[in-house]
C-alpha cells in the first residue's frame, strides 16, 4: 500500500466563472500567477514600510517582501490551533508601531480573524487575509480570504484548492497591473502537475524531465504580472468547484480525531472556530525525538509525510510557542481512498516508540 503526498482530489473540467467568485464573497477578485504575487501587488499598491509575519508559515512569503525591500517582524502562534496570536500581534505592533500584519488561517482552519479584525479596524493596522491553506472555510458565514483591507487565496498542489498554480486577491484599493502571458511556463506547470500528482504511477520516463524544465522556467522567468492563460480557465474552474463540493476530506478529519484524541505521544490539531477546509490530517508531538521516529516510520510503511513548517526566524524572543512546537509537528495526507484511509489509520495507531 503506497500513500502519496496530498494526492489532489480528482475534478471535471469547469470554466472559470470570476462573477459568481465575486457574487458568492462580496468581493473583487484579481488574477495573479501566484499566492506570493498577491502579496507582491497588495503591499507594493499600498506602500507598507513594515509588516507583521507569522513566525510558523510556508517562507515563500518572504519572496514579495524581499522584492519590495520591506524586512518583517515575526509574531507568535496560538498553542491550541497554531493560528496567530492576537496577543502577539498586539504586543508587537506596539511596540514598533507597525501599521500592517498578515493573517495566515493554517491548514484549512480558521483563525480568529473577527477579534484580529476588530484589533486592526481600532488600531488604524492594515488586515491582510492569507486564505492560502483555507479558502473555502468559513468563518461567522464569511467566506476566509475577505476579512480585513485585503486578502487571497491560491491554487498549489498541497492546499485545499489544489492546482498547478494561479491565486486570486482582492483589495480595498482597485489594483491595475500591467499584464504580462507566459503560458509556455503556465502549461509546464501544468503538466508537472498532471504527471507528478493525478499520474504519479504513470508516464514516469517523462515525470523528472517535465518536473526539471518547470523548476527552471520558474527561476528564469519573472510571472508576477501574468495574466491568466485561455487553457487554465477550465483547470482553475474546475479545482475551485471541486474544492467547495468535496467532503471527504473533514468526515477522515473527523474520524482521525475521534480516534486519537487520546494518543500518548501526540496531540490532534483542532478547528476551534468556524467552518473548516481541512486537506491534511495534523498532529503536534510532545517531543521531537518522537516526531522523528514516526516520520521514519510513516515512511517505512509508505505513507508520505511532512514534518511541518521551518520557524521564519531564530530569534526567538518574541516567539516562545512557535520555538515549543519546532520539529514536533506533522502534517499526514488524505485522499478519497477508504482503503487508503484505512491503512493510514491502522499505521499510526501501530506506532510504538
Amino acid at each position: 500500500m503506497q500513500i502519496n503526498l496530498f494526492t489532489p482530489a480528482k475534478f471535471k473540467k469547469q470554466t472559470l466563472d470570476i462573477e459568481y467568485l465575486d457574487n458568492m464573497t462580496l468581493k473583487k477578485w484579481q488574477y495573479s500567477a501566484s499566492g506570493r504575487a498577491s502579496i507582491y501587488h497588495i503591499v507594493k499598491d499600498l506602500e507598507i514600510e513594515s509588516i507583521l509575519v507569522p513566525a510558523y508559515i510556508c517562507s515563500t512569503v518572504l519572496e514579495p517582501l524581499k522584492k519590495l525591500n520591506l524586512k518583517p517582524i515575526f509574531y507568535d502562534l496560538d498553542l491550541e490551533d497554531l493560528n496567530p496570536s492576537l496577543e502577539s500581534i498586539n504586543f508587537l505592533s506596539d511596540k514598533y508601531n507597525v501599521k500592517t500584519v498578515l493573517v495566515a488561517s493554517m491548514y484549512g482552519n480558521p483563525a480568529d480573524l473577527v477579534s484580529i479584525e476588530n484589533y486592526c479596524k481600532d488600531n488604524n493596522i492594515f488586515l491582510l487575509d492569507d486564505s492560502a491553506q483555507s479558502f473555502g472555510a468559513k468563518l461567522d458565514g464569511r467566506f476566509l480570504g475577505t476579512f480585513g483591507d485585503a486578502g487571497f487565496f491560491s491554487f498549489s498542489p498541497g492546499k485545499p484548492t489544489a492546482g498547478h498554480m494561479g491565486s486570486f486577491f482582492c483589495s480595498k484599493n482597485s489594483i491595475t497591473i500591467k499584464r504580462k502571458k507566459h503560458c509556455l511556463t503556465h502549461l509546464f506547470r501544468w503538466l508537472d502537475f498532471y504527471l507528478n500528482r493525478y499520474n504519479k504511477d504513470k508516464y514516469k520516463l517523462f515525470q523528472k524531465p517535465i518536473n526539471l524544465f518547470s523548476r527552471l522556467l520558474l527561476k528564469i522567468v519573472n510571472i508576477y504580472d501574468d495574466d491568466l492563460c485561455k487553457f487554465e480557465k477550465d483547470i482553475l474552474g474546475g479545482v475551485f468547484i471541486s474544492n467547495l463540493e468535496n467532503k471527504f476530506r473533514k468526515k477522515y478529519v473527523d474520524i482521525f480525531e475521534q480516534k486519537f484524541n487520546k494518543n500518548r505521544y501526540f496531540r490532534v490539531l483542532k478547528s476551534l472556530r468556524g467552518d473548516s477546509n481541512p486537506h491534511k490530517f495534523v498532529i503536534i508531538f510532545y517531543n521531537k525525538n518522537d516526531a522523528t521516529k514516526f516520520l521514519k516510520y510513516m515512511l517505512k510503511v509508505n505513507i508520505s509525510v511532512l514534518n511541518g513548517y521551518d520557524l521564519l526566524t531564530d530569534d526567538y524572543e518574541n516567539i516562545p510557542n512557535a520555538k515549543s512546537i519546532d520539529k514536533k509537528v506533522v502534517e499526514l495526507p488524505i485522499e478519497d481512498d477508504e482503503e487508503k484511509m484505512n491503512y493510514l489509520f491502522e499505521k499510526v495507531e501501530q506506532f510504538e516508540c
